[in-house]
């Protein structure tokens, strides 16, 4: 009898301990759970900071693009551009996709060149402004021409013999700050608001242009391609305009801008 007992004892013992340690769990299983969770982040973000800014501009758009049901635009369009600039990497062991952003970007903000390093915050503040009052079709297949004139401009593939060998001295010349302004050029001809003409009396604008600032010492000179368009639009008006490029000293900015950056 004592025996009995004395087994009926452990076996509530057991239950009791068994109880107790369930309550334990259900009452910290939300902090387990905060925890694994925080953990989860804190690895996903170190991953996500590992990745390239063009590698995080892709997840945005991807995410963007999808949540909205456009997945078709970027499969299109969107992944068709990388790659092409997969392939024309490779061919100059650079990273162009990247320095198109920077260059489209710079358009976009009004000659303001954004650091690489911040090519995804930049991308995202004219992406949310921008599809404010233009639909994402139409935001996209804009990126996607521009990238087909900077590919063009880069390796001067032109068919008119001409244009592309005026291309091809700006290549020489090592101005690819220029970029931006020769794609704004490129698309005021592809929607015929210029003609060949005038595209190739802007190009010798550019040249003369670049020509004179590579006869200033840098820390003298101070020429700008945003200020050359000014002096385009004049010349379009004014039939026999001549350009005249302006040489001031000044004190270079912290921020780089078009107006600031002298090539080396």
């Amino acid at each position: 009898m004592t025996v009995f007992c004395y087994s009926i004892v452990l076996k509530m013992l057991e239950y009791l301990y068994f109880f107790l340690f369930i309550n334990f769990l259900l009452q910290n299983l939300h902090s387990y759970k905060s925890m694994l969770y925080n953990a989860g982040m804190v690895a996903l973000s170190d991953k996500f900071n590992e990745l390239s800014e063009v590698s995080k501009v892709r997840r945005f758009i991807f995410s963007d693009l999808k949540n909205n049901g456009l997945m078709s635009l970027y499969n299109t369009y969107w992944l068709e551009m990388e790659d092409l600039f997969i392939d024309a990497s490779e061919k100059l062991s650079k990273n162009l996709f990247e320095m198109f952003l920077i260059d489209y970007l710079t358009i976009q903000k009004s000659a303001v060149i954004p650091k690489k390093e911040n090519l995804l915050k930049e991308f995202i503040d004219f992406y949310q402004e921008i599809t404010k009052f233009q639909q994402r079709e139409i935001i996209i297949k804009n990126i996607f021409r521009y990238s087909m004139y900077y590919l063009r401009i880069t390796f001067a593939d032109l068919q008119d013999e001409e244009i592309r060998k005026k291309i091809k001295t700006i290549n020489a010349l090592n101005a690819t700050d220029s970029y931006p302004f020769l794609m704004e050029i490129f698309e005021d001809y592809e929607f015929a608001h210029i003609n060949r003409a005038m595209l190739l009396e802007i190009l010798d604008t550019v040249l003369g242009f670049i020509n004179e600032r590579n006869s200033k010492k840098p820390s003298q000179i101070a020429l700008s391609f945003a200020g050359l368009s000014t002096e385009i639009n004049k010349m379009l008006v004014l039939k026999d305009y001549t350009p005249h490029f302006v040489v001031e000293e000044t004190n270079f900015l912290e921020k780089d801008t078009i107006n600031s950056m002298i090539c080396s």
